[in-house]
């Protein structure tokens, strides 16, 4: 037998807090391996020509997201996303980066600030 050793980074569901016309709070909740800590995790908005290879468009408003990794005490490890200004845009798209001491993740995520009204409709 042979020791193994398995590194697990994973990028998982997105929670936004805050709603059109308010500064942007949301949290992504990260998979990593134990013991590993949030200073080494990195967290960004792609390059642009990320985003032109997965056929996106690159906003402005995005380059104003800003990105901290936190441990919670339950050990639980997030990505928070806040803003300084206030987001006006009903819908954000944009693909997150997230590197680790072994491996480097990319995830495309479109938050919806303020759904359509048919989605209302839909729901009630």
């Amino acid at each position: 037998m042979f020791p193994v050793s398995v590194y697990a980074l994973g990028i998982g569901n997105i929670t936004l807090y805050s709603e059109l016309n308010q500064n942007l709070h949301a949290d992504i909740l990260l998979v990593v391996s134990e013991g590993e800590n949030p200073a080494d995790i990195k967290a960004n908005l792609a390059s642009q020509s990320k985003f032109n290879e997965a056929g996106l468009i690159w906003k402005p408003f995005l380059s104003k997201i800003n990105f901290s990794t936190k441990a919670l005490p339950n050990g639980s490890f997030y990505i928070t996303l806040s803003t300084k200004e206030v987001v006006k845009e009903p819908s954000l798209h944009f693909i997150l980066e997230v590197s680790g001491p072994k491996s480097t993740l990319y995830r495309e995520f479109t938050l919806l600030i303020e759904p359509p009204a048919a989605y209302y409709k839909m729901r009630y």
